[in-house]
């Protein structure tokens, strides 16, 4: 029987790694080569039940438990690239899940501050993310409840992203936009039945919105 260590060893499944980045990533467009390296690097059979491991890196979203799933690989690859991250961006993750989306933030540079409604999904992407990179929360806050709440008028951040689909735009009066600087990102699905994932870009006393398509994300909580 395989140990936890060696089931999130990045050099194994590498060949799997590679066809699923050059055939669902680079050929719908994506061309970053910080993100294409975090999804090439990240074993995402680290992040998933062990009894999906085997569809690890089919082009899908995935069961993870509570009703929740982690995000088809082209789509947490489109969402990262969308953020723009730099090194060193604070950068607010509504939905931790099963801590996928989590790793790849954390490869990109940026310091997370990541909450899941989930308490069991917090408890797993928490175990996930060590038994991939020992240490790696140490550095990040990860918190288990819902998203505004958690925005306290002294955080501010350069980036925000939900993995859930929010219910509507946010306004100059929601928390996402007390909490984003200006100039910052936020990226996230909206919408019930008919979602589409949606770029917003603060400027000094406003958003910037700007519609990318259809998609499917479970809801907001």
């Amino acid at each position: 029987m395989s140990s936890a260590s060696e089931i999130c060893d990045p050099r194994l499944r590498r060949l799997e790694r590679e066809r699923m980045v050059k055939t669902q990533i680079v050929s719908r467009g994506i061309r970053d080569r910080n993100v294409l390296s975090a999804m090439l690097s990240i074993p995402r059979e680290c992040f998933i039940p062990s009894l999906y491991s085997s569809q690890a890196y089919e082009d899908k979203p995935l069961p993870i438990g509570c009703k929740q799933t982690i995000s088809q690989p082209f789509m947490v690859a489109w969402m990262s690239t969308l953020l723009e991250i730099e090194k060193g961006d604070r950068v607010f993750e509504i939905g931790t899940g099963s801590g996928y989306q989590s790793a790849v933030l954390d490869f990109l540079g940026g310091i997370l501050y990541s909450v899941e409604f989930f308490e069991p999904l917090h408890k797993t992407a928490i175990r996930n993310l060590e038994r991939w990179k020992p240490g790696s929360t140490k550095k990040h806050r990860f918190m288990n409840g819902s998203g505004p709440e958690f925005l306290k008028p002294d955080l501010f951040f350069e980036k925000m992203i939900s993995c859930a689909s929010l219910a509507e735009l946010p306004d100059r009066e929601s928390p996402y936009f007390r909490s984003l600087v200006p100039g910052g990102i936020f990226v996230f699905p909206t919408g019930k039945e008919e979602q589409v994932l949606m770029i917003a870009k603060r400027t000094l006393d406003d958003w910037s919105f700007r519609s990318l398509g259809g998609v499917r994300f479970v809801p907001f909580l």
